[in-house]
């Protein structure tokens, strides 16, 4: 059987070879592929270090192209009888058929390994995951592997080539339906289809794979499809060689029959197979560390329960999706438990108790535009301990694991956490409500038991764990006294000033700076060892975040700090996991006892400051204009140790400069901008109920701080993980080097423009006129020649920046034309190999 296999895989691999149609099939594979990538999906716009594109439209270019290469495997015209001639040999039709599946098999995956140059390019252009991307080529390989049988079973089924590849579009076609929400909606009236239609596609489990979870029910369903589809064409090959003897095939509707059941028995059932390899360079589908201790301290006997409606119609396969990712969470979780979790999953259908059940646990009803409704929360007992979430939202996917473990991790605390906050940017009801911007606050709920203090009163509540000052302002002397005697008594602080404040510009009327006596927190932060730099606003050239102008040109803002990983302390456990974090005009930090601190983010090397004053008075695109970097290093946040001085002299307590507070750490952050919506979380009502979405590693930073200062690190493993950002790093390099290029002449010429700009303004003010063409005699000539030298300077000003892109369009059209090329040079490269390899085979005989 061997044996006969290879010498047929041997001879259909060679006439495939040598026919010039082969080679022309994988040119046109390629440049389809590339154009798709690079024109019309516009690779470089996603700014994205990854396969995602391969992903998106392999399946599309393999639906005409696997066809196309199996419509000759068994056509039995009157100008080609090497079909029939193929029958007469004393091969079996499994060897037949598998010979002539790993041949066309070969030079697909042949086809698929010119385009090398694409990922070439992603790991160019930016740090893709190398795990993630040979997921992708996997998932890609198999799926056109099974296509490829797929159309030689269609392939089968018809006599003439034109038949074969009609079919195969078919077949193929049919399978890539599936799966989509359309065709979900379309038969909904019959069934629940949506959720059951999608596991006979191949989409989700090529998302699945490509992803970098090797999922076994992934592999599975591609090697069941393949073997599925191949055995169908070896009965329809074996009736026709029959017939041709003049006899009849015992069995064939049998056996046809018999795989028809399970292809329809089989798919759903590969998702209960949970066994997955983690090939991503995070271990993002691998539960962490603090995951598996939370699992393994939990009580005995606790009660968990999925409410996920399954059955439900019309739900989109994106939730659907990440229902599955919710179950496969769950499940995992209560193994490492070591049976210390009953898991069940409940379907609650309308009008049941199941359904009565998850709304008295607290799971949220969510609506659809069709009229109808799901579940996807989850409810946790343990005796007479109750917690919930009540709903799953798919746009906190990078945050499943992390709910699910405050949810367990609540069972095991004798006492919720209590934390204090004090800021005159919230009411005393923001700790019950929520407000606009302030999105934070709910995610400080979930996991704690907060108390919103009024900023104006005298003391601290009783039983705080951690006190957080938001840009407190000024605060009585009481305070400032109870405060300091937190700290003093073992309590961790986390203490946030801010020299320009976006969110509420009317908190920017007081700053506090450090002075001699113990006036505000600035004093108060002195004497524990740390210096607010009050009057000066940081930036940095090298991490500037892009912002969207007026019109609607991104540039990048030097005052506005993208910090990366590389910007971040990898020592200190709450900043060691994040990736990137984003403050808005950020202040500084000098630090006394720099052996007692640790510096948990600072501004690059190309950092300078800035007067807070200028801010008030200058526009943004001005002050970008205006920036000049001083090779500055400043210190955004920081974390102190205790033991702490006392700030106060009393009788009650220490004297000034005693030590005391051993296990307190105070944290300072020179920024309040960070923590609001707009530059740290996208926040959606859903029910009723704010979900949020982190744009950045802002709130996980803020949660991290409180997790560590509360003395229970479990969790800060946990959130501090996920989907990594992935951006083309050498296009902002290039861009930030156009900009420090260019950027010297575009100030010249913006303040140019603007001085001739403010003169023509000048003369309409003064003249009390709002329409300068009403102006007559020599101020009107005056004007119309101030215009004229506008002109100019707008035309040198627009090719200035035109020249500061052009290196990053440069770059594109240089990595497109690669990409172009690469693939039809490689296919005429393995051309002359194939075709020298043949001639000098003929010369051997």
């Amino acid at each position: 059987m061997t044996a006969s296999v290879y010498a047929v895989f041997r001879h259909e691999l060679r006439t495939l070879l040598y026919a010039p149609l082969t080679y022309i099939f994988q040119l046109g594979f390629l440049l389809i592929l590339t154009v798709c990538i690079f024109l019309i999906a516009d690779f470089f716009d996603s700014d994205e270090a990854s396969l995602r594109l391969l992903l998106v439209f392999v399946p599309w270019i393999a639906l005409v192209f696997a066809p196309a290469l199996a419509m000759r495997a068994w056509a039995d015209e009157q100008n080609d009888r090497g079909f029939e001639l193929a029958l007469t040999l004393p091969l079996s039709v499994p060897a037949l058929v598998l010979g002539k599946f790993l041949a066309g098999a070969a030079v697909l995956l042949i086809t698929l390994a010119f385009s090398c140059t694409y990922p070439a390019t992603v790991a160019y252009l930016g740090d893709p995951d190398t795990g993630v991307l040979l997921a992708g080529y996997l998932a890609t390989g198999l799926l056109l592997c099974a296509f490829y049988a797929v159309a030689l079973f269609g392939a089968a089924l018809a006599r003439d080539q034109t038949g074969a590849f009609v079919i195969g579009v078919s077949l193929i076609f049919v399978l890539l339906l599936l799966g989509w929400d359309a065709l979900s909606r379309m038969w909904s009236g019959a069934f629940a289809a949506g959720d059951l239609l999608a596991a006979y596609g191949p989409k989700r489990w090529l998302d699945m794979i490509g992803h970098g979870r090797l999922h076994l029910g992934a592999l599975g369903y591609f090697v069941l499809l393949t073997a599925l589809s191949l055995t169908a064409c070896g009965i329809v090959i074996t009736r026709r060689r029959t017939a041709t003897a003049g006899r009849t095939a015992p069995g064939g509707a049998l056996w046809m029959a018999g795989l028809a059941l399970c292809g329809m028995l089989l798919p759903p059932q590969l998702e209960r197979l949970r066994v997955a390899f983690d090939v991503t360079r995070e271990r993002e589908f691998t539960l962490s560390s603090g995951t598996l201790s939370i699992a393994k301290r939990l009580p005995e006997g606790v009660e968990l329960d999925l409410f996920w409606s399954a059955t439900q119609q019309n739900i989109p396969q994106s939730i659907s999706a990440h229902a599955r990712r919710v179950s496969d969470l769950l499940a995992a979780v209560a193994a490492a438990a070591g049976g210390r979790i009953r898991f069940a999953e409940i379907d609650p259908q309308p009008d049941t108790d199941a359904e009565l059940t998850a709304l008295g646990a607290g799971v949220q009803r969510i609506p659809m535009t069709s009229g109808d409704y799901f579940y996807l929360g989850a409810a946790v007992r343990h005796g007479e301990r109750r917690g919930q979430i009540s709903y799953f939202d798919p746009r906190r996917d990078r945050l499943a694991e992390y709910d699910i473990a405050v949810l367990l991790n609540n069972l095991t605390r004798s006492r919720t956490a209590k934390v204090g906050v004090i800021s005159p940017l919230l009411a005393p009801g923001a700790a019950l409500q929520d407000r606009e911007g302030l999105s934070f606050m709910s995610e400080l709920r979930r996991a704690y038991d907060i108390a919103v203090i009024p900023y104006f009163t005298d003391s601290l509540p009783e039983g705080l764990d951690v006190l957080l000052l938001i840009n407190p302002g000024i605060l009585k002397r009481d305070m400032l006294r109870a405060v300091d005697a937190f700290v003093q008594g073992g309590g961790s602080l986390i203490a946030m000033l801010d020299p320009f404040v976006r969110f509420d510009p009317a908190s920017n009327q007081l700053n506090p700076s450090p002075s001699a006596e113990i006036n505000d927190l600035s004093d108060l932060l002195a004497v524990y060892g740390v210096t607010y730099v009050a009057d000066r606003v940081v930036g940095d050239g090298d991490n500037a975040a892009p912002v969207q102008g007026m019109g609607q040109d991104v540039s990048h803002y030097p005052y506005w700090l993208r910090l990366p990983a590389s910007q971040l302390s990898a020592g200190h456990p709450v900043t060691a996991g994040l990736n990137e974090l984003l403050f808005a005009e950020a202040g500084a930090w000098q630090l006394d006892d720099a052996s007692r601190a640790t510096v948990l983010a600072t501004s690059g090397q190309s950092g300078s400051a800035r007067a807070r004053e200028d801010f008030s008075l200058l526009k943004p695109e001005q002050l970008a204009r205006q920036f000049t970097a001083a090779g500055e290093r400043n210190f955004i946040a920081a974390v102190l140790r205790g033991p702490f001085g006392s700030a106060f002299d009393t009788q009650t307590a220490r004297p000034r400069g005693a030590e005391a507070g051993d296990g307190a750490r105070v944290f300072v952050v020179a920024d309040v901008d960070w923590l609001f919506d707009p530059f740290s979380v996208q926040a959606v009502e859903v029910g009723g109920q704010a979900i949020v979405r982190p744009l950045n590693d802002n709130l996980a930073l803020l949660l991290n701080m409180i997790e560590f200062a509360a003395g229970d690190p479990a969790l800060i493993a946990i959130r501090s993980r996920g989907q990594v950002q992935r951006p083309f790093t050498r296009v902002i390099a290039s861009l930030r080097e156009a900009g420090a290029r260019y950027r010297e002449r575009e100030n010249a010429l913006a303040n140019q423009i603007a001085a001739a700009e403010e003169q023509i303004e000048a003369f309409a003010r003064r003249l009390g006129v709002t329409d300068i063409s009403r102006l007559r005699g020599e101020l009107r000539n005056e004007v119309q020649r101030v215009q004229r030298e506008l002109l100019p300077l707008r035309r040198e000003l627009r090719e200035v920046r035109r020249a500061m892109r052009e290196s990053v369009d440069a770059l594109s059209r240089r990595l497109t034309l690669v990409n172009l090329l690469s693939g039809p040079l490689m296919v005429l490269g393995f051309f002359l190999l194939v075709r020298g390899a043949r001639r000098a085979a003929a010369r051997a005989m």
